[in-house]
């Protein structure tokens, strides 16, 4: 009786934008959804997809006042482009990952935490993860950190930060991670989310990013790597259909975190075709390795009668972001598997791979 009294006080207008994400009784998204615009901007919002002609005629408004209402609620994150024209987000996953990725000033105080009300109170976490996996398709991939592997070995194009950033010189974009800009459960760097294409375009219009030259681009990929993140891309060898490099921790990513939780991170995310390896004669046990595995993949084991790092490969990713830290250079990324193993095109989530 609460829980409809409750939803019965609410807006129709903010019952029908939760509804349009699939829960239309869930308060904590009415939450949200009230922190996040004024009844007013929801019903505007109700009108979308539309030519602002017509909503301009409908809501008595003029065209030109249309076009900066649509630009200004684009910069919260409350709309996004679709080939009907701007619209709401029906899925939830980008009404959060679009809202906690604009500019510091679009968003609003306190929805970080309504947006961790629901991901950790409703467990939104395994919904998502539950979701994600029930695809059956790698849609995402790990690329290994290019300091990590030995000159000796070349990447190829589409599994080298620098040269998918190369690729792309002509429009990049950087904003801050939606996900630790939300969970805020770790230090490591936020302004690093790399966008390419229309997507970088859509952050520019937006103002929800900035553009950076590839030299810019490049500096910030090593330093996100250098700090303990994973970079990771859409999981196809095609160069074009490279949009944006994600650099994930285990803590707050929204792929990441709830996949790890559930156990199914490989039904998601390809490995890249590198294996770490650890050198037990050289290892000194210093134990920096262990935290700098968001994967759980290396562990401390008594050999010798000394504690020594050991590695599980069935839970190695092939990041390489242990090498980085490794003092006496006992771990090495080895080349395990072939080009193949990437493949050249993929089908999944829209919400992940666009």
């Amino acid at each position: 009786m609460g829980l409809k009294k409750g939803i019965m006080a609410r807006s129709e207008n903010i019952l029908e934008l939760a509804e349009k994400n699939g829960k239309p009784e869930s308060e904590a998204l009415h939450r949200i959804l009230e922190c996040a615009m004024t009844d007013e901007e929801a019903s505007f919002i109700l009108e979308l997809p539309a030519p602002a002609s017509d909503v301009a005629a409908k809501l008595n408004m003029t065209e030109k006042g249309v076009e900066d209402k649509i630009l200004d609620l684009a910069q919260r994150g409350l709309v996004v482009r679709s080939r009907k024209g701007y619209r709401y987000p029906h899925d939830l996953g980008t009404l959060h990952d679009n809202i906690l990725a604009s500019a510091p000033q679009y968003i609003p105080a306190g929805i970080e935490k309504l947006w961790m009300d629901l991901y950790e109170g409703k467990q939104w976490w395994r919904e998502i993860g539950e979701g994600l996996a029930s695809y059956g398709l790698q849609v995402l991939r790990v690329i290994p950190a290019e300091k990590s592997i030995s000159r000796d070995i070349e990447l190829l194009p589409y599994e080298s930060m620098t040269k998918i950033i190369e690729e792309n010189r002509d429009l990049i974009s950087v904003r801050n991670c939606c996900c630790r800009t939300g969970a805020k459960k770790c230090n490591h760097p936020v302004d690093v989310c790399m966008q390419f294409k229309h997507r970088a375009e859509y952050d520019l219009f937006r103002s929800g990013g900035r553009k950076v030259s590839a030299d810019e681009a490049v500096s910030v990929a090593l330093q996100a790597v250098g700090s303990g993140l994973v970079p990771t891309v859409t999981n196809v060898s095609v160069m074009d259909n490279l949009e944006f490099i994600c650099f994930c921790c285990g803590d707050c990513c929204l792929v990441l975190d709830p996949l790890l939780r559930i156990q199914r991170v490989p039904d998601v995310l390809a490995y890249s075709r590198f294996e770490a390896k650890i050198n037990p004669e050289t290892c000194n046990g210093c134990r920096h390795c262990v935290p700098r595995c968001h994967f759980g993949a290396i562990d401390m084991k008594p050999l010798g009668g000394e504690m020594k790092a050991v590695l599980d490969p069935d839970k190695c990713v092939g990041c390489g972001v242990c090498e980085l830290s490794c003092v006496p250079g006992s771990i090495t990324m080895e080349l395990v598997r072939p080009p193949e193993f990437i493949p050249e095109t993929i089908m999944g989530p829209s919400a992940i791979i666009h």
